[in-house]
């Protein structure tokens, strides 16, 4: 009975102390929050999570029979007993921000209390871009961005200004204002910012000065129910005829607004606070000499999410700390989500562009390693995940062995491939061998290509010595960061002559001597 108590031990099946597998994992969706951890706090526990997320109270590593309440103010929002191992609350919201204690209980006796702040972080929403104050006589109407978020965000103008700020926001929601008059012949955009990132809206400003599109003007929109429209289309100089907005053949008077301001410039404004299917079409705005402008207005719930991301990337050790891995998006209507997965598990906010309306590039800017890179994104309903290889390479070592049984010379490294590869030989006495190519001839037939493809292969070559003319040699490698050379100098003693004593011992014919690294021009490659 011992010896089989012994054996099932010996397998993990009796034993107490067996490897278990843990109660929560981290994860995009969820993070966790392990109490033994925390058995003599010196304060709140602090935990930041991102909307949508899911907190788990793992309760493995306290002893004894408890049962823990997770509390709110007076309220007990959840309770684990009868040996649980976790609570698990539902996806937070940035309304479940706030104060809360855990406690557990043996026997009606507090084992352990504590209290968890928690901060439910949600990126800034997409801002509304609207027209205000346009009833004020004789006043140029001002520009207003509206955003929430939490922590509660920040606007910006562009050129980085602040604007006004409006007393209608609140704990998480911020208005701004600031005079059309600082942007009367350029475009502009409003930028809301937190922790979680940034969001921007545009002004789609057009000079009707002629009817060529300029660069910077757009020609298509695509908008989500309820987000904000505001078209703009200007003249210098003033005329009878202001220019008109107009969408089907119809003139859009009831929403268009023209404005004189001191800069000799001519402008009607289209402003929809919130858009409807029914705003969808091509917008047009004709000038009184005719020029005119168009802009097509997309508006749609139906979200999509595609990503294009290299299959490898090999750069060298020295660049490893300075390349950001990148990829390309295209979504609607927002990007959610956006991580990389390091090949050690730990994930990292993707680094995106600032002051742009879409983001077309997420990045990863960390030092880099050779293994697997997870891009995860979510956006319109939509998940998607790439895979980047990424190997890092040092300079490859050459290791030369003379056999002695066969008389060849022989090379082993290890490389990234494909690669290419060779022997060359220096028939010229050592005062005038150089590093320079033209010192050095290739050994026939010895030019080899590797077209496999991987981060690390070990590479075998050899060469009879017979073919090598001279004391001096090298070999020559080519792969995906550059191109190395290795000589190498064979020195063989002349034969020894009869002479009276002990007889030469058995390996004294052949002497190799010091290995020197040489920096060479890329050889062709195949690469």
């Amino acid at each position: 009975m011992i010896a089989a108590v012994l054996l099932l031990c010996a397998v993990g099946v009796l034993c107490s102390d067996d490897v278990k597998t843990p109660v929560c994992v981290p994860s995009h969706g969820a993070a966790c929050l392990t109490p033994a951890d925390y058995l003599n706090p010196s304060g709140p526990i602090t935990k930041v999570l991102a909307v949508g997320m899911k907190l788990i109270i793992s309760l493995e590593g306290l002893s004894g029979s408890l049962v823990c309440h997770w509390i709110r103010g007076e309220d007990r929002v959840m309770t684990a007993r009868n040996g649980s191992q976790s609570m698990v609350t539902s996806q937070l919201s940035e309304t479940d921000s706030g104060e809360y204690t855990l406690t557990c209980k043996s026997n009606n006796v507090t084992m352990f209390s504590t209290t968890v702040i928690l901060h439910v972080m949600k990126r800034p929403t997409k801002p509304q871009l609207m027209l205000d104050g346009v009833d004020v006589s004789d006043t140029s109407p001002l520009f207003k961005c509206v955003s929430e978020g939490f922590p509660k965000p920040t606007i910006k103008w562009s050129g980085n200004k602040d604007g006004q700020q409006s007393l209608k926001g609140s704990d998480r929601k911020t208005e701004r204002t600031i005079s059309s008059t600082e942007y009367y012949n350029r475009g502009m955009m409003c930028c809301a910012t937190n922790a979680e990132g940034q969001e921007c809206s545009q002004l789609y400003d057009y000079d009707l000065q002629s009817s060529v599109m300029n660069k910077d003007e757009v020609s298509t929109v695509t908008l989500s129910k309820g987000q904000s429209l505001l078209l703009r289309c200007r003249v210098k100089g003033y005329s009878l005829r202001s220019p008109v907005w107009e969408k089907g053949g119809k003139h859009l008077n009831a929403r268009t607004l023209s404005r004189k301001p001191e800069k000799e410039e001519e402008m009607a404004y289209l402003s929809i606070r919130s858009v409807r299917e029914e705003h969808s079409g091509t917008y047009t705005c004709t000038s009184a000499d005719k020029n005119s402008k168009s802009v097509h207005v997309n508006v749609s719930d139906e979200g999509f999410l595609s990503a294009q991301l290299d299959e490898t990337k090999i750069i060298s050790a020295q660049e490893a700390s300075s390349t950001c891995l990148q990829a390309t998006v295209s979504y609607h209507p927002v990007l959610q989500y956006c991580s990389w997965e390091t090949p050690d598990k730990n994930r990292t906010k993707c680094v995106r562009e600032t002051w742009v309306t879409q983001h077309r590039t997420v990045k990863l800017c960390d030092p880099l390693i050779s293994g697997d890179y997870k891009l995860h994104l979510e956006a319109g309903g939509q998940k998607e995940t790439k895979t980047i290889s990424v190997c890092v390479v040092d300079e490859p070592k050459f290791n030369f062995l003379f056999n002695k049984d066969d008389g060849t010379l022989n090379l082993e490294t290890v490389s990234p491939v494909p690669a290419n590869y060779t022997w060359m030989f220096c028939s010229e006495s050592n005062d005038s061998c150089s590093e320079i190519d033209s010192s050095w001839d290739e050994v026939p037939n010895a030019f080899q290509i590797d077209s496999d493809v991987s981060c690390n292969k070990t590479i075998k070559s050899l060469v009879s010595k017979d073919v090598l003319k001279g004391d001096q040699f090298r070999f020559c490698l080519t792969n995906p960061v550059g191109s190395w050379c290795k000589t190498h100098y064979m020195i063989i003693p002349p034969t020894p002559q009869p002479s009276i004593g002990n007889p030469p011992e058995e390996n004294s014919f052949l002497l190799t001597v010091c290995l020197v690294l040489v920096l060479q021009n890329p050889l062709p490659s195949i690469l």
